[in-house]
């Protein structure tokens, strides 16, 4: 392989695999968010997790 092949697939990779990471968070957040009564079930004194999910929407 060539410098200029190697460089692009560095390129190619590194692009694929921030998109994954990407879509990852993107997927687990929204399952996170369709879950029902997650608010329900947080008996924590200071629960910031429903307000958090709130936004996304």
């Amino acid at each position: 392989m060539t410098i200029k092949t190697r460089k692009y697939l560095m390129i190619f990779t590194l692009c694929t695999l921030a998109t994954a990471l990407y879509g990852t968070a993107v997927y687990r957040a929204e399952q996170a968010r369709m879950q029902p009564g997650m608010a329900a079930t947080c008996n924590h004194g200071q629960c910031t997790y429903s307000a958090t999910l709130s936004a996304l929407r």
